[in-house]
């Protein structure tokens, strides 16, 4: 079993006005995106089938809280669009070693 956390700080976004300009104009990356974090989980099992086979059982869950929360704003220098961070997720898979 496994626990792991992501948190990030923020990218760069367009904020404030630049002092003087008429009419006033962004800064470009003046600011930053809020922080976020995720906290995600997942287990594996090993199942023996025969004495070289073995079955491995894993289920993951991505985002447990199913937090939104905003990566890039779509704004700053060479940036066009926003992004999200990913919604929960489950995910499984089976694998088997011989």
């Amino acid at each position: 079993m496994y626990v792991d956390a992501i948190y990030g700080s923020g990218l760069r976004q367009d904020g404030g006005t630049i002092p003087g300009s008429s009419p006033p104009a962004p800064i470009p990356n003046g600011s930053s995106v809020p922080t976020y974090s995720s906290v995600n989980m997942g287990v594996e099992q090993d199942m023996k089938l025969d004495k070289t086979r073995v079955l491995k059982a894993r289920l993951d869950v991505v985002n447990i809280a199913d937090s939104v929360y905003e990566l890039r704003s779509g704004t700053g220098v060479g940036v066009n669009a926003p992004q999200f961070g990913m919604r929960r997720g489950i995910f499984g898979s089976l694998g088997l070693a011989f």
